[in-house]
């Protein structure tokens, strides 16, 4: 008998009105097995929410995709429901999670307002561009996103990105040679993310751009392009005004105990001299470094948010530094960017490995995680992720037009999952302590990178 050819819309069927629901088809989105290899693969990874599917009757595959809330005052208890063509079950606990605002895990994935702007066709921060972006940061802060990524020079990341980064502040170099500084663009940025429910911190990119180039306008408006290496006088001269008249500005917006100088992967020899300048000239600044050392090469600076890459998270580092960095009042989070291949959030990666992710430091006791691109789109990702060297997915976990990733999603349920563990932990018995420290040690990089652990979400 040939299976008859149906086209359906899915809907959840079955929970109390109370219940927020959304439901959705993944779509397949192709990519490159291999950076530029020129062979394409598909990953079922984008969402359509309210999507229609022509499928088989006779029950063929599908990717359905549901979103529930449930409401604080909702019973517990099982809930049956339907979802689509399939019949799920539903557990709802006598318990609250908090909202994303009040979780203490600390999320840090980087916003590119430029990448929107292209994709859009709009002027950059005009109100088109605004309203393009909400849907986009708003949905970053179901997560509980912790910073705002902001930057006071141009090309902090030299142009690695299809969309190269502007600048949000103007570094304008008068004749007489003093400086002028225009904040208007990063005030009104930041002023935009705490509405959209990001932050309350800010990081800010960077007094040391690859490169190590920098850019200010003259008198006339020309863009002047200089290198500024640390140590330089260059480097003295561009960035000493600047500190002392930024910690100045941030005071008078009340921003200046939350805002951080963050650099990405420099020398030791850099962060060195960085931190003592910043304390120098700018002392009530915060210092943020994601990289590749241990906190050990450089003792004796103060690093206020220490982010080190996933395989240098062994235990003699989180033995040595994250307890006592956090007696400090110093928060310690891990990162994975272009390595390790797994685990990760690329296309290729299993989605369990995404769920991995987020969950770590709960299982580490680190303060959370780091990701280096929420929408550094390629050139059109909902038809081709593929961009240059990188692995299809490292630049982005959201679509254009709000258009969600599972990966993205998977993510977040391994932070939810890992806010819950830190609720709990605080309040559970000796045989519960004991139960949740043998599932942490269930969450090792090694054996995950070797494919030897379980990724299975709990």
């Amino acid at each position: 008998m040939t299976a008859k050819i149906i086209d359906f819309k899915p809907v959840i069927k079955g929970l109390p009105d109370s219940f927020s629901t959304k439901i959705g088809i993944a779509r397949p989105v192709k990519f490159e097995r291999e950076p530029n290899s020129g062979e394409f693969i598909v990953a079922w990874d984008k969402i359509e929410w309210n999507g229609s599917e022509t499928a088989l009757a006779s029950g063929a595959h599908r990717l359905v995709v549901c979103e529930i809330h449930i409401p604080e005052n909702a019973k517990s208890g099982i809930y049956k429901f339907k979802a689509g063509l399939e019949s799920h079950t539903l557990k709802v606990l006598n318990r609250v999670l908090p909202p994303p605002k009040e979780w203490k895990y600390y999320l840090d994935i980087w916003q590119h307002p430029w990448a929107v702007s292209r994709w859009e066709g709009c002027k950059p921060f005009s109100k088109e561009h605004y309203d393009a972006m909400r849907p986009l940061w708003e949905h970053l802060a179901t997560a509980g996103q912790k910073v705002i990524t902001t930057t006071v020079t141009k090309k902090p990341w030299n142009n690695q990105c299809y969309d190269g980064y502007g600048t949000m502040i103007r570094h304008i170099k008068l004749n007489d040679g003093s400086w002028k500084f225009d904040y208007s663009i990063f005030d009104e940025y930041v002023a935009f993310c705490l509405d959209c429910g990001i932050g309350p911190d800010i990081a800010c990119y960077s007094m040391v751009p690859w490169k190590y180039f920098v850019y200010y306008e003259n008198n006339k408006g020309d863009e002047i392009k200089i290198e500024a290496k640390p140590g330089s006088k260059e480097f003295e001269d561009y960035w000493k005004p600047f500190l002392i008249d930024f910690s100045k500005h941030l005071r008078e917006k009340g921003w200046l105990g939350r805002t951080y100088i963050s650099m990405d992967e420099r020398s030791v020899e850099d962060m060195r001299f960085i931190s003592s300048f910043i304390k120098k000239h700018a002392p009530e600044l915060k210092i943020s470094t994601a990289g590749n050392f241990d906190p050990s090469k450089y003792p004796d600076l103060k690093i206020d948010n220490y982010c080190p890459v996933i395989d240098k998270v062994t235990t003699k580092f989180l033995a040595n530094n994250v307890s006592q960095r956090r007696n400090l009042g110093l928060l310690t989070t891990y990162y994975v960017c272009c390595v390790p291949r797994k685990p990760n959030t690329f296309m290729e990666s299993q989605l369990e490995e995404s769920f991995w992710c987020g969950f770590l430091p709960a299982a580490k006791n680190l303060d959370g995680f780091l990701r280096w691109a929420y929408n550094s789109w390629p050139y059109d990702p909902r038809n081709d992720a593929s961009f240059g060297p990188f692995r299809a997915g490292d630049t982005f976990l959201v679509y254009p037009d709000n258009q969600h990733s599972c990966r993205f999603l998977e993510l977040r349920n391994g932070i939810q999952a890992a806010e819950k563990f830190r609720i709990l932990k605080e309040t559970a018995s000796k045989e519960l302590l004991a139960e949740m420290d043998d599932l942490s040690k269930e969450y090792d990089f090694w054996d995950a990178k070797k494919e030897k652990a379980d990724l299975k979400p709990l």
